[in-house]
């Protein structure tokens, strides 16, 4: 999917002018969510937020609430399933205190949800848009995709603690071999499950590639079938994107047991999209349910260049200043009603950057 062309509009506009019919395509509909949430609902589960720190007030009537921080969560909590399963997806802010500066952060985000499906078709459809949405920013873009359950089998089978678990997640993350070793020798695990840790650190080719090595780390049944539905799942998405297995994804082990999800983009240093399975969030809102989406990090794809620096332009139209308005305006939108993008000035600009220059001499559209 490539996006429309929009004159020169910023790339987190163009993405979600470009996203919601494609979005719709596939049966979700826009999710409005309410700026407010009761406070103690982002309290009790703040392990799933990205952020701890949430702004939070007291309303006239006494009740604490929050500025919603995150969307799946009161998406998770508030979407009506009176109708069997839910596709929705969401243009929103959301609000988070900067630790540094002490001010809120208002943050763009733009996503979907998948909400009760149990086909595996389903969760290939979410893992599917997240790659369309991220060729729709820009072809030179990477997903890199991996499995809760295989972590945790593999946990399973070292025998770790809860602590222990939460600090080689943390060390896998950092991509850091050193970092890994250490949590491990402070774990107590063995040469074998070093071995394991320390491969999934540096596991790297093509996917195939990727899955023939993954498959010989496998200690125990969960790892196995973990493996076989996120490979499953890459291969239903097909060929046409650039995926990459990637075993180091961190999720919280109280809420993902599944697929998960980061997408990067060039010139954007961190990742822009961000997703996965939270089948644990749903049992603990008691909702007992397959769920599983992403978000696209608007305020992100601000650091990308706009397409040129002619406002988009496809022509640029030589006038006088004093050429006669209407005669002016009839000249542009014969240009425009043939689809082409139009900027009026008095001399060729510096920064044309490739667009057709054409000159009104008060009658036609000639050629310079």
């Amino acid at each position: 999917m490539t996006m429309n062309r929009q004159p020169n509009l910023p790339a987190g506009e163009r993405a979600t002018l470009a996203l919601r019919g494609l979005y719709e395509q596939f049966g979700f509909r826009k999710y409005q969510i309410g700026y407010f949430e009761e406070y103690g609902l982002y309290l009790q589960y703040k392990n799933f937020l990205t952020d701890e720190h949430i702004v939070s007030f007291t309303a006239p009537d006494g009740r604490l609430l929050a500025l919603k921080p995150d969307v799946t969560l009161s998406i998770a909590k508030n979407i009506r399933l009176d109708n069997g399963p839910a596709k929705a997806y969401y243009i929103e802010n959301v609000f988070r205190e900067d630790r540094a500066s002490g001010t809120i952060r208002e943050i763009s985000q733009m996503g979907l949800e998948s909400i009760g499906f149990t086909s595996a078709y389903a969760q290939a459809e979410v893992l599917y848009l997240a790659a369309e949405t991220l060729s729709a920013i820009g072809p030179a873009s990477v997903l890199r995709v991996g499995h809760m359950g295989f972590i945790l089998g593999l946990f399973d089978a070292l025998g770790l603690s809860v602590a222990d678990r939460t600090k080689v997640i943390e060390a896998l993350a950092a991509k850091s071999p050193h970092g890994v070793e250490d949590a491990a020798r402070a774990a107590g695990i063995g040469a074998v499950g070093l071995n394991v840790l320390s491969e999934l650190c540096s596991l790297s080719g093509t996917a195939d590639e990727t899955f023939a090595k993954a498959r010989g780390l496998c200690l125990n049944g969960r790892m196995s079938a973990a493996l076989d539905e996120l490979e499953a799942t890459v291969r239903a998405v097909g060929s046409d994107f650039n995926l990459k297995p990637d075993f180091t994804l961190k999720g919280d082990m109280e809420y993902y047991d599944g697929l998960l999800m980061n997408g990067y983009v060039n010139g954007v240093p961190n990742a822009v999209l961000s997703g996965g399975r939270y089948d644990g969030l749903m049992k603990k809102l008691g909702r007992d349910l397959p769920a599983m989406g992403f978000a696209l990090y608007l305020d992100d794809l601000k650091r990308l260049p706009r397409d040129n620096e002619n406002d988009g332009a496809d022509v640029i139209l030589i006038a006088d200043a004093d050429a006669a308005p209407a005669d002016l305006l009839a000249a542009v939108r014969s240009l425009t009603d043939s689809g082409r993008r139009v900027k009026v000035a008095t001399a060729v600009p510096a920064d044309a950057n490739g667009a057709e220059v054409l000159r009104f001499d008060g009658k036609e559209v000639r050629s310079c």
